[in-house]
């Protein structure tokens, strides 16, 4: 069996250690519904908030596997994205799916071009971004989160504390 250890042992140089290991029956046995932290940063401008807040809608309802919350939250993403078409064609691509792990590629895709939008938008507070080593194939990939507690959106309730920080925006 593979866990987030074995995954991190293969990396060069992590960031930080891993924070959780899979302890799945105590995880499946507790969890109902994930509801997400609430936003403790301030951003520069309102439309990055709100666009910010959407992505985290999303990435919540990936953590509860929840692919028609996803789908919705992600229509409302792809009309505020405004005129950055890499956020709104990601977004667009999550809510014309049914798929939860066809729409976790395209969120992969959405994290990708909320980087550069997230980059010194903040004007207080902080936004963690986090790593999990095993999504995609072990390949690894991001998201960004309000707390630095780990709820794997990749894996959802399979591997929901599988991940790290691997920086803070602020």
């Amino acid at each position: 069996m593979t866990s987030c250890r074995d995954a991190e042992e293969k990396k060069d140089e992590p960031a930080e250690p891993m924070q959780n290991e899979m302890h799945q029956s105590e995880d499946q046995a507790t969890m109902e519904t994930y509801e997400g932290e609430s936003l403790e940063a301030e951003f520069k401008d309102e439309n990055t908030a709100e666009v910010y807040n959407l992505y985290v809608e999303i990435k919540d309802a990936f953590v509860n596997t929840d692919a028609e919350t996803a789908s919705d939250k992600a229509a409302e993403l792809a009309e505020k994205a405004g005129e950055n078409e890499e956020i709104a064609s990601a977004a667009t691509q999550i809510a014309e799916s049914e798929d939860v792990n066809t729409q976790r590629e395209d969120f992969s895709k959405l994290t990708a071009a909320m980087e550069p939008v997230l980059q010194d938008a903040l004007e207080s507070g902080e936004i963690y971004k986090q790593y999990c080593p095993m999504a995609f194939e072990g390949k690894g990939d991001y998201w960004y989160s309000n707390s630095k507690d780990i709820f794997n959106p990749y894996y959802g309730d399979k591997m929901l504390k599988c991940g790290r920080v691997e920086a803070t925006l602020n």
